[in-house]
């Protein structure tokens, strides 16, 4: 996969690893995974960046912008595979899920899994992060234009899910559309797909109820 993690030094790493931790921590989903008043919760949040970047690093899924400001996690879902030592750093972000909460937050996983496209292979958008306080959109563009070119090199859709409303606009505005929502809790997460992935799928869907 293209992408510039390649260039990144270990000073770097660090750095895009706590831009990433800090806009988690200002995302309302975290409150629901982790306890908020609990002072490891930073920490869980670090433990939850490390493990995502990770196996991101290793499925060639980081890039960030030439604005040095703007960062994306991604994988190819059929190129994902997973080492024991990737669980152990699963496991460790599962240790800071409170008993109570974890029932709930593995509920919430699966109904994510059951509603997303059901497709063998497409190109997975963990996350987005830009620095606090950086409101211009010339990386999230970067960014998207990327994705775009190595969907097209690749043959194949893109897909993510959001809950944040702010940026569904965006979105719309560069090529992707929502083809599902599902009522979480205190949330409504967002599943989008590239809008030809999404034209594809209602047509097939439209075609379906006509064949019952």
């Amino acid at each position: 996969m293209e992408n510039n993690e390649l260039q990144l030094s270990d000073t770097e790493i660090v750095h895009y690893k706590k831009l990433l931790t800090n806009r988690f921590i200002e995302n309302p989903r975290m409150s629901l995974l982790f306890n908020k008043n609990k002072k490891s919760f930073n920490k869980n949040i670090f433990n939850l960046v490390n493990y995502c970047f990770h196996i991101a690093l290793k499925a060639n899924g980081v890039y960030v912008a030439q604005n040095k400001k703007t960062i994306v996690l991604f994988y190819e879902h059929s190129k994902l595979k997973k080492s024991f030592s990737d669980y152990c750093r699963y496991f460790n972000v599962i240790k800071g899920i409170s008993f109570s909460n974890l029932k709930n937050v593995l509920n919430n996983e699966k109904e994510i899994k059951k509603h997303k496209l059901k497709l063998d292979n497409y190109i997975y958008v963990w996350f987005i992060a830009q620095e606090e306080g950086y409101s211009s959109l010339e990386g999230l563009n970067e960014i998207n234009k990327m994705l775009f070119r190595l969907a097209e090199t690749a043959k194949l859709p893109i897909l993510f899910e959001t809950s944040d409303i702010r940026l569904l606009r965006f979105y719309k505005h560069v090529g992707f559309d929502v083809y599902k929502k599902l009522d979480s809790g205190s949330e409504t997460i967002y599943f989008f797909a590239d809008r030809k992935t999404v034209e594809n799928y209602t047509l097939n869907t439209k075609a379906s109820l006509i064949a019952k």
